[in-house]
Formats: C-alpha cells, sequence, structure tokens
C-alpha cells in the first residue's frame, strides 16, 4: 500500500478552533471529496472528521510533501486565507504509505486521541469509511485497510488494559453515584438539559430509575429528556417552590454562578434532614459553597471527577507499552492481507484465459477428432476438461499466494 496517504489536522500539533475551520457539513462531503479525487487524480478518497482532528485519507502514486498538501487543503477549504493554509499544511502531519496504515491502525485503537482508551473513534472511523463508500469514493484498498483498522482496535480493547476504568466526566459520575447504592424507586432531580445530564440520564435509564424530575431553564428541552422515560419536567424558576424532596441531585448547567443557594436548597429538601447525594459537574459549579458545607450530604463536583480521571488516564498510560505490539503485528497482518489481494488481482485473467484454451481446443483444434466420439465419450471428456479447468485456475493461484507470502514473512523478519 505504498500509495496510501493521510492529510492530518489534529490536536497535536493545531489549535481546535483552526482544526474547526476545516470541519465540512455531511450534505457537501460527497461533492467535495469527489471533487478533490478528480482534481488530483486519487483513486480512492475518504474523510475522517471528529471534534479534535480532521483527516484526508487518500491513494495517490507519488509522495505528498508539504507543497501537494498546501495545494490539497486550499481545493478542501478554498473559503481560507492562502497564509492561513500554508500555516496549517506546515502544522498538518503528513503520512505515506507503510507509515500511513500504522498511523490509522492507531487512530482506530485510540492511541491517537485526545483521551486514550475512549472506544468512539472505532465507530467514528468505519462510519466515514461506510458514507464516502455509498458515495463511489473508495474502493478495495481503503476496504483492506478499514477492514483491518477495525479488527486491531478490537484486539487492543480486547486484551490491554487501554479501555479499563472510565476517564468521561459522565461514566465518572455514574461510578459514583451507583457506589452510593441508591434504590430504585429513589427520587432524582437532574437540573439541566445539557448533554451532560442527556448522557446521564441514559445510565439512569438503562438501570431501572424512573422516579426522576428535570428541570431546565427552557421547559421544553427538559419535557424532552422526561418524556424519554416518563419523567417529570419543570423550569429553573420552579426550583424554589418544587415540594417533591429528592434523594440525588444532579446539576449541570452553562450559568456563570452558582444556581443552588441555601434558600432554594432548603426548599428543596422539603423539610427532611437525611442525607442527600449531590453531584455536581458544572464550572463554575451550580452549587453555592455554603450548601455543601451546612447540609449533610455526598458531594461529587468536578475537583473529585478531575482526580479520577487523572488517576484512572495514569493506569491507562501503562497500558500503552501493552499496544505496540497488537500494532506492528495488525500492520503484518494487513501486509499479508493486501498482498493475498494483489494476487488475486494480478492473476483474475487466467480463469478466462483457461476457459478461452478449453473452448478453443473443442471448437476447432480437435473438432474433427470430437466427431467420432460417441455420446458417453464425450460426456466423459468434458468431465475431465472442466476437473482440469478447475485445478489449472485454483493451483497455480494457490502456489503463487504461498509463494508470495512466504517471500513476505522472511523480509518481514530480515
Amino acid at each position: 500500500m505504498n500509495d496510501l496517504r493521510i492529510i492530518a489536522l489534529t490536536h497535536k500539533e493545531l489549535p481546535l478552533d483552526s482544526i474547526g475551520k476545516f470541519h465540512v457539513a455531511p450534505s457537501e462531503r460527497a461533492v467535495l471529496l469527489q471533487s478533490l479525487k478528480l482534481q488530483f487524480g486519487m483513486s480512492e478518497i475518504m474523510l475522517l472528521s471528529t471534534c479534535n482532528r480532521v483527516e484526508i485519507i487518500f491513494c495517490l502514486p507519488h509522495y505528498v510533501c508539504p507543497g501537494v498538501t498546501s495545494q490539497i487543503l486550499s481545493a478542501f477549504a478554498p473559503h481560507l486565507s492562502s497564509d492561513f493554509i500554508h500555516q496549517t499544511a506546515t502544522c498538518s502531519e503528513r503520512y505515506n504509505g507503510p507509515e500511513a496504515i500504522q498511523h490509522l491502525l492507531r487512530v482506530a485503537s485510540s492511541l491517537e486521541s485526545v483521551v486514550i482508551g475512549e472506544r468512539e473513534i472505532i465507530t467514528q472511523l468505519r462510519k466515514a469509511y461506510e458514507e464516502c463508500e455509498e458515495q463511489g469514493l473508495t474502493g478495495d484498498n481503503l476496504r483492506l485497510v478499514i477492514k483491518q483498522c477495525v479488527k486491531t482496535a478490537k484486539e487492543i480493547f480486547s486484551h490491554t488494559d487501554l479501555a479499563k476504568r472510565p476517564v468521561s466526566v459522565v461514566s465518572l459520575a455514574w461510578q459514583q453515584f451507583r457506589d452510593y447504592g441508591l434504590k430504585k424507586e429513589a427520587r432524582i432531580l437532574l437540573i439541566g438539559a445539557g448533554q451532560v445530564i442527556r448522557n446521564f440520564s441514559k445510565f439512569l435509564i438503562e438501570n431501572d430509575y424512573s422516579n426522576i424530575t428535570v428541570a431546565n431553564r427552557t421547559l421544553a428541552h427538559a419535557e424532552e429528556i422526561a418524556g424519554s422515560f416518563g419523567g417529570k419536567s419543570m423550569t429553573m424558576e420552579d426550583l424554589p417552590h418544587f415540594s417533591g424532596g429528592f434523594d440525588a441531585l444532579i446539576s449541570c448547567t452553562a450559568a456563570d454562578t452558582s444556581i443552588i443557594n441555601k434558600e432554594i436548597y432548603l426548599q428543596l429538601l422539603s423539610g427532611e434532614n437525611a442525607q442527600k447525594l449531590v453531584i455536581d459537574l458544572a464550572l463554575p459549579a451550580d452549587i453555592a459553597e455554603e450548601v455543601t458545607k451546612e447540609f449533610p450530604m455526598i458531594y461529587i463536583g468536578m475537583n473529585k471527577i478531575r482526580e479520577l480521571a487523572s488517576a484512572n488516564m495514569s493506569f491507562r498510560e501503562k497500558a500503552l507499552s501493552d499496544c505496540d505490539p497488537i500494532i506492528e503485528s495488525g500492520v503484518r497482518k494487513f501486509e499479508r492481507l493486501y498482498n493475498e489481494r494483489k494476487v488475486e488481482r494480478a492473476m483474475r485473467s487466467i480463469p478466462d484465459a483457461i476457459r478461452e484454451i478449453r473452448n478453443t481446443a473443442l471448437g476447432s483444434v480437435f473438432e474433427k477428432d470430437l466427431e467420432n466420439l460417441d455420446e458417453n465419450s464425450r460426456e466423459i471428456l468434458n468431465k475431465i476438461l472442466h476437473y482440469m479447468e478447475k485445478k489449472y485456475i485454483s493451483v497455480p493461484m494457490k502456489m503463487a499466494r504461498e509463494v508470495l507470502l512466504d517471500s513476505v514473512s522472511k523480509n518481514s523478519k530480515n
């Protein structure tokens, strides 16, 4: 796969706002990539675009240098200035041939992610490929590459500690909630309706918690979340009048100051004095400091979440060395897979050539001799020729594949 090229704009070398300038709306990707493919003579192309990376993955016979990178990025984002394109091209990561294979295996295995060990990247890479495949932008080469990427990533997640111990905010918050041991009928109050609260509510639903109330500034958003599990909803303005009580409170809003002061918290308690579980995932905190100090509660704030994430991240990083042999093995497996496929491509014409020889022999060379054969003899001859035809097709292909793969194996050892 010496023709495989990658231009990668990632969090390692570029600020996220610069990467964001290269994001393309899903509805516009097919036309843009088809244009790039034709303009630069690429045989295949696909685009991987996530919150912290944009990677143009393509097949091209010649090496991609900084100059070619600038040309491709200019065509990819013609609305950006030439100075910005040049600066971005200079900071981009470029991969050619075998190093591109290794890079994609590492990307798929989350070894290049902001948060190593997060499995989402496998899905993102596979969907990116499937989208481009549907548009006729990819071919057999990228199919083989992505196939090996998925296999290697799954092997790493299955046989190393890379993905063990959660590091995402929601996963760590859920772990704390679960460890507290609330009963399924516990009263749960969710404050906010952003992605964090939405994701946390999915954990609640999956674990059969249903006595849930959602409060948010926009009632429609609170109703949307509550409606997914038959819960209750209200606005933030309703909090000072809430009388339902709670056993656990989980809050994450975008407010620039605390929204739960002593007075509101007293109302939320509804006269109860028992210890509560309070998880505050907002920055700055939604729960006023005076509340966390004066009332009996188990308080889990972002400082605690960060400590847990840091400890778990250190654990994951220790597993990085276990991933290297699997990546190297994945590269070798891909080489074998690709060379097998190359043999198959090269020998595609053999079956047609063998059949043509057979038809020529029967139709002209030995035509007169065949006229003297009876029906039974003709049938036996046809069976023999059919058997020989299959063997002359399969045996050379098998032998060629074995010779080639044996050669590749010896070269890799050397």
